[in-house]
C-alpha cells in the first residue's frame, strides 16, 4: 500500500493533476472507503468526541495534510527513492521511542536485534540512494534539502503518535475507526485551505484523489493492525514493514519506472535481508522451531 502511494505521486506531473487538490480529495475518498470498509454504522454511534484518541486524530489530520504535500512535493522536485529513504528513515522515530520511551516491548532487544536496527538504515540508504539523485546531489542545494529533512521528521512524529495511540487508547473495535477520524479531520482541514486558496477542482484531480485514497486508508489500516498483532511493539513492527517497502519499491521502480539498480542498491537489498532476519530471528526461530 505504501509503494502504491509513492507511485501515484509519481505518475500526478505525467498526467497534469494538481497535487494539492488530488491529496484534499484522496482524504474525503478514505473517510467514504473507511465507512464502507466498516459496514455497520451502529459501531460510530457509541463514539465520545471527547476520546482521548480523537484528540489525536483531530491532530493528525492536520499533520498527515502537511506531510503527505511534504512527500508529494519531494518525490516530484528530487525522485521517488529520495522521498522513499526520507520517509524510511524515520522508522528510527519510533523505534527509539517504542523501546527508550513507552518501554513497549513484545521481547528483550539483544545485540543482535540491535545490530539489525543499525543495518535496516544502512539497507533503506544503500536501497534507495543512486549517485545522480542522492541526498547530497546538486538537487539538494540551498533551502530545498528542507523538504526531505521534514518529510523524515514529520513522517517519524506520525508513526510515533500512531504507536502511542494504539498502544494506550485503541480497543480492537476502534482500530477500523481511527483511521476514519483521522481522514476526516485531515479533509476538513484540506478543505478550509481549498476554500482560502479559491481553487477550482477538476475531474482529473478527483480522479487523482480516488487512486491515492483507496490505497491511502488501507495502508494506515493495515498499520494499526499490524501493531496490534505485534502487541503495539513498533520496534519490531516499523523496521521489517519498512524493509518490505523499499524492496518493492526497488522493484517497481526497476519494471515500472525502467531505474537502473547500481552496485550500492544491490548491496542495500542483500543488507535488508540480512537486517529482517536479525530484528526478527527469535521469531523465525519459534516458527521453524529452532
Amino acid at each position: 500500500m505504501n509503494v502504491g502511494i509513492f507511485t501515484v505521486f509519481r505518475l500526478y506531473p505525467r498526467y497534469g493533476i494538481d497535487t494539492f487538490q488530488a491529496i484534499v480529495i484522496n482524504y474525503v475518498v478514505c473517510v467514504i472507503t473507511g465507512v464502507i470498509f466498516i459496514g455497520n454504522t451502529a459501531s460510530f454511534q457509541s463514539i465520545s468526541l471527547t476520546a482521548p484518541w480523537m484528540v489525536v486524530s483531530f491532530f493528525l489530520g492536520g499533520v498527515f495534510v502537511g506531510g503527505f504535500y511534504l512527500t508529494a512535493i519531494t518525490t516530484q522536485r528530487f525522485s521517488m527513492t529520495v522521498s522513499s529513504v526520507a520517509s524510511k528513515i524515520s522508522m528510527a522515530i519510533p523505534v527509539l521511542f517504542a523501546l527508550f520511551i513507552f518501554d513497549i516491548k513484545s521481547k528483550i532487544f539483544d545485540g543482535w536485534n540491535f545490530l539489525g536496527l543499525f543495518l535496516a538504515l544502512a539497507a533503506i540508504y544503500l536501497t534507495s540512494v543512486k549517485s545522480k539523485t542522492g541526498l547530497l546531489s546538486g538537487k539538494a542545494s540551498g533551502l530545498l534539502i528542507l523538504l526531505p529533512v521534514s518529510v523524515f521528521l514529520i513522517g517519524g512524529a506520525i508513526d510515533t503518535t500512531i504507536n502511542y495511540t494504539n498502544y494506550m487508547y485503541l480497543t480492537k473495535e476502534d482500530e477500523a475507526i481511527f483511521p476514519v477520524f483521522v481522514f476526516l479531520s485531515a479533509a476538513i482541514f484540506g478543505i478550509i485551505l481549498i476554500s482560502f486558496k479559491g481553487y477550482r477542482i477538476r475531474k482529473k484531480n478527483i480522479k487523482g484523489g480516488v487512486m491515492l485514497g483507496i490505497i491511502n486508508y488501507f495502508s494506515l489500516y493495515f498499520l494499526v493492525r499490524a501493531l496490534s498483532a505485534f502487541k503495539n511493539d513498533g520496534a519490531m513492527v516499523y523496521p521489517i514493514l519498512n524493509m518490505g517497502i523499499i524492496m518493492l519499491s526497488a522493484l517497481v521502480s526497476v519494471l515500472i519506472f525502467h531505474e537502473k539498480m547500481e552496485r550500492r542498491n544491490k548491496l542495500g537489498l542483500i543488507i535488508s535481508f540480512v537486517a529482517i532476519f536479525l530484528i526478527s530471528y527469535q521469531e523465525l526461530f519459534l516458527i521453524f522451531n529452532f
